[in-house]
């Protein structure tokens, strides 16, 4: 029975102290500073304005019409310049766009003198290891082009056995020339495609493998009255990729995801198709 009374005076006395702290705990938490609602702007005065756009330099090579080229002030234009400047400005990017040889596109993305590589870069295996891809922006196929008489339009690959065969040095169509053509053709590179296709129409060379939209593009020139397509358009995924994807350093995934969704936007609500009819008369993507 005293243990019992002594434990109910012990809880009354805890009770009682509690009380006796409430008021100066209600008082410490009324000393405290209230959070400030956020000021409104005043009457004519303008919000806050938002903060700048990142600074992204995209590259290109200039030199691979109608995809990438120079216009007549030496600024880039085509196809890709078209379609990077509105997907940066969707992206709300401030992009910079320069021009750089083929040979120092990737290697300048590696070590941040770029930050996008736009450049008709067809996504294959070997150069996934090095660098990430955006989603596809166009797929062309390749072809081949000769002297017109020289071969049928429609002949098989077959009878370019022997021959010289021009290429760019550095893409993808020198792999397949190489895989596919290795023992039967005399392949010869070059720095530019122009390159390649000047040697064609001069007669020093017997055939050009390349993007079958430049290549006709440059058909339909004065310059390509000499040729024409032959044999079977070349859809070799193994050497040729997947299509053209935009290159970026691997780290950089929320830049690639920006430029991936304002893409998407574009391919969805028709302005990707816009730039394009601007340059080809068949879809390209």
């Amino acid at each position: 029975m005293a243990a019992r009374f002594s434990m109910r005076a012990i809880l009354l006395a805890v009770l009682a102290a509690l009380l006796a702290l409430a008021p100066a705990v209600v008082a410490a938490q009324a000393q405290q500073p209230r959070p400030r609602p956020a000021a409104k702007p005043k009457a004519g005065q303008k919000p806050p304005a938002p903060p700048p756009a990142p600074k992204v330099t995209v590259v290109t090579e200039g030199k691979f019409p109608p995809f990438n080229m120079l216009d007549a002030q030496g600024k880039p234009a085509g196809f890709e310049v078209d379609l990077a400047s509105a997907i940066c400005q969707r992206a709300k990017l401030d992009c910079r766009i320069v021009v750089a040889p083929w040979d120092d596109i990737i290697p300048g993305l590696l070590d941040k003198r770029y930050d996008i590589a736009v450049a008709s870069l067809h996504m294959t295996r070997e150069r996934r290891r090095h660098i990430a891809f955006s989603r596809r922006y166009y797929t062309p196929p390749a072809a081949f082009v000769t002297v017109k008489g020289d071969l049928p339009a429609d002949g098989a690959p077959a009878l370019l056995r022997g021959k010289t065969v021009g290429v760019q040095n550095g893409t993808t169509f020198t792999d397949y020339l190489e895989r596919a053509f290795r023992k039967t053709i005399k392949m010869r590179r070059f720095g530019t495609a122009e390159e390649a296709r000047a040697e064609l129409a001069g007669g020093k060379i017997d055939a050009v493998l390349g993007d079958k939209v430049a290549l006709w593009q440059w058909l339909e020139s004065p310059q390509g009255a000499c040729c024409a397509f032959f044999g079977q358009d070349i859809k070799d995924t193994r050497t040729l990729g997947e299509g053209v994807g935009a290159g970026f350093r691997k780290e950089d995934t929320k830049l690639r995801q920006a430029f991936n969704q304002a893409l998407a936007d574009m391919l969805t609500d028709g302005a990707y198709r816009k730039i394009a009819e601007r340059y080809f008369p068949f879809p390209v993507y």
